[in-house]
C-alpha cells in the first residue's frame, strides 16, 4: 500500500503517532510504565500504519499544536476513545485529576477553580477532606496565608519564618520589628 501521508508533510502528526506507539509498545520507553505496562493498547486499524492513523486524525479535528487525548484515561488508543485537545486541556485529564460535580456538571477541579476564580490549593484541600462541592466553592476563605500576612507587615516571609523558627521570636515581634540589614550578617535578626 502506498503512503498517502508523508512524514515530511505531516511531521507533527507523524511524531504524535510514533510517540503513542512507543508509550504503548516499547518497554524501554520511559513512559511505557504509564501506558503499555498498564495494559493501554492501540487499535488494530491504527497499528496497520501511519496512513490509517492520519486519515482518522485529519478527519477528526487534528491541527498542529493539538495533542491526542484518551477520553477515558484508563482506556485504549482507538477512535471511540480519542480526540484532539490543547496541552492545557490535557493537564485536566490525568489519573490524579480530581473530578467534581457541581451544578449538574462534572469537571476537573482545576477547571472549576479557574472558572469560579477560586484558589486551587484551598479548594483541593476542602474537597479531599470531605467537603461537598457546594460548601467548598461557596464558603469564603477566612484565613490569610502566612506569606500574605508577612507582606501586609512589609516583611519577607523567610525573614519572619527564620525569626520564629530558628531564633525563637514571638510572631508579633517577628512581624513588626523591621530588619536592620540583609540578613547575611545576622543584623536583620537582632532583637
Amino acid at each position: 500500500m502506498k503512503n498517502i501521508h508523508s512524514k515530511k508533510d505531516n511531521l507533527k502528526l507523524w511524531t504524535s503517532y510514533h510517540d503513542m506507539k512507543k508509550r504503548c509498545l516499547n518497554p524501554n520507553e520511559k513512559r511505557y510504565k504509564d501506558y503499555g505496562a498498564r495494559g493501554i493498547t492501540i487499535c488494530d486499524e491504527w497499528l496497520k500504519g501511519f496512513d490509517e492513523f492520519a486519515d482518522w486524525a485529519l478527519s477528526n479535528g487534528y491541527e498542529d499544536g493539538l495533542t491526542i487525548e484518551r477520553i477515558d484515561v484508563n482506556g485504549n488508543y482507538c477512535p471511540e476513545n480519542c480526540c484532539w485537545i490543547t496541552r492545557e486541556e490535557q493537564a485536566y485529564n490525568k489519573r490524579t485529576s480530581v473530578k467534581v460535580e457541581y451544578r449538574g456538571e462534572k469537571k476537573d477541579l482545576m477547571v472549576w477553580c479557574k472558572e469560579l476564580n477560586l484558589k486551587y490549593d484551598t479548594i483541593h484541600h476542602r474537597i479531599t477532606h470531605g467537603w461537598n462541592a457546594e460548601e467548598a466553592f461557596n464558603t469564603p476563605t477566612t484565613r490569610k496565608s502566612f506569606a500574605s500576612i508577612c507582606r501586609e507587615h512589609g516583611m519577607k516571609p523567610q525573614t519572619v519564618y527564620d525569626r520564629v523558627h530558628k531564633l525563637g521570636w514571638k510572631l508579633e515581634d517577628a512581624l513588626t520589628i523591621k530588619s536592620l540589614g540583609s540578613g547575611a550578617n545576622q543584623k536583620s535578626y537582632v532583637h
